[in-house]
């Protein structure tokens, strides 16, 4: 396998010499990010790159790179760094807000610490078992709150748009809802809260890639391309959104 691979990379440095990118780029992306964030930058990558060819599978499961014949994935957050075969790089950063439209605030009030939010409707993302259990930290206070709602989903796209509605509050990343926030049709609330400290779930967009695309033009300029459009910090977490709250993983 390790010579199969090797032969691999000897093979992708030869296509590439002369350091113009060219050929078959394969690439996973999460479903709702690659939709929000990807597929619209991707015409000025193939402008900027026409010796490119993008081959796209959206999907929020990991794959196996190498059995899938993929060169890159995006993923989001929570990822296994057991798997030492993976290289890894992170693209950006985001970070998770509670919030709520304005409608549902001037029915049911705005939290002002997190064990209020016992008294609210909180529409939950089913991404693990303990998704009932939302996180917060402000300088040495600590708090683990169990919430619950009318609603459990394990889609944010459905949250996001029933907390539009005004049913309930959310949790949710700053990816998803910067645009609402920015728009006012959400408020954050708790801002000046740290929100889901030292979980599992890594507040970053990472890219992995076998060790035998590491010298590969195509994998590195899609990186870097990426990079520069999000920005650092990436545009949809501006300073209206930052309340104060936020610190840099990089």
């Amino acid at each position: 396998m390790q010579i199969l691979q090797d032969v691999e990379e000897a093979n992708l440095c030869v296509m590439e010499q002369g350091d113009i990118p060219h050929g078959t780029l394969r690439i996973s992306l999460p479903v709702t990010f690659g939709r929000l964030h990807i597929a619209p930058i991707l015409s000025d990558f193939l402008i900027q790159y026409p010796e490119v060819k993008l081959d796209l599978q959206l999907s929020d499961g990991l794959a196996n790179l190498a059995e899938a014949d993929l060169d890159v994935v995006i993923r989001i957050g929570n990822l296994d760094r057991s798997n030492a075969n993976l290289m890894l790089r992170k693209l950006a950063n985001y970070h998770r807000l509670v919030c709520g439209s304005p409608a549902y605030f001037k029915q049911q009030g705005k939290p002002s610490h997190p064990n209020d939010l016992t008294q609210h409707n909180c529409l939950l993302f089913a991404y693990s078992t303990n998704h009932q259990i939302w996180r917060f930290q402000r300088e040495t206070e600590v708090c683990e709150v169990k919430v619950s709602g009318s609603l459990v989903a394990n889609h944010s796209e459905v949250l996001r748009q029933v907390c539009l509605n005004g049913s309930g509050l959310v949790l949710m990343p700053t990816w998803l809802i910067g645009e609402d926030i920015k728009a006012g049709r959400l408020q954050p609330v708790l801002s000046d809260f740290q929100i889901s400290p030292q979980t599992d779930r890594d507040t970053g967009v990472y890219a992995l890639y076998l060790p035998n695309r590491k010298h590969s033009r195509r994998v590195q300029v899609f990186m870097d391309f990426l990079i520069q459009q999000f920005g650092n910090p990436p545009y949809w977490e501006t300073e209206s959104l930052a309340c104060g709250t936020f610190h840099s993983d990089s």
